[in-house]
């Protein structure tokens, strides 16, 4: 099955919202951001989900101890590096907890970037071809051909996902998992249930229709 990953959760209907629909895991954004939450917050939220759920973190630049005290403080699962940290950073983090599930997002510019990223010490990869200068443009799909010579590497696709699109990447691209965030909201931080649900569909309806 496809990983689900709902990101940006700030109130816990929205987390309960994404659990009930069947998604994999929730994302709490601990950087700048719109849907920027604290240590505490996350927490009062992460308490009442089950531990089925992965709670991830999503961190940018943030040093192994700011990031291995809010994970110990939130219960998170796992974390999302989304700034420039360097394999040699990751490795570290890996050393100083080893039940943390670890991610990095990257922004492919070619097939090599994405080859490349596939020999981080992670357990996952996000590629997010969205411009960080300008990340509400539409950005252009991820060539098919980019992952088709390192399809054993876990690779989940970001940025500008909706309901109405995730059907067709999912169907075309065949990704461990994608990650989701403004396409179901309703505003900045405010998930909409409806939308929540339509996504999750999508990515099963697409999976069933290609086995």
């Amino acid at each position: 099955m496809t990983f689900i990953k709902i990101c940006g959760i700030t109130r816990l209907g929205d987390a309960r919202a994404a659990v009930t629909a069947g998604a994999n895991a929730v994302g709490f954004i601990f950087a700048r951001s719109l849907r920027r939450v604290s240590a505490a917050e996350a927490s009062a939220i992460t308490d009442h989900l089950h531990p089925a759920v992965n709670r991830i973190g999503v961190f940018v630049n943030a040093t192994q101890e700011r990031i291995l005290e809010v994970a110990d403080k939130v219960g998170l699962d796992g974390v999302q590096l989304q700034g420039s940290e360097t394999p040699e950073f990751m490795d570290g983090l890996r050393r100083a907890r080893r039940s943390l599930l670890i991610f990095k997002a990257i922004r492919p510019l070619s097939a090599g970037d994405v080859a490349g990223a596939a020999a981080y010490p992670v357990d996952a990869v996000f590629l997010d071809p969205r411009d960080p200068d300008n990340p509400f443009e539409p950005a252009p799909p991820i060539p098919v051909s980019w992952l088709r010579d390192v399809s054993a590497a876990r690779f989940v696709v970001a940025g500008g996902l909706s309901p109405d699109n995730v059907g067709d990447l999912v169907s075309t691209l065949r990704p461990w998992g994608v990650d989701v965030s403004g396409g179901v909201e309703s505003g900045p931080g405010k998930k909409d249930g409806v939308k929540i649900r339509a996504f999750v569909r999508a990515v099963r309806e697409a999976e069933a229709a290609s086995r």
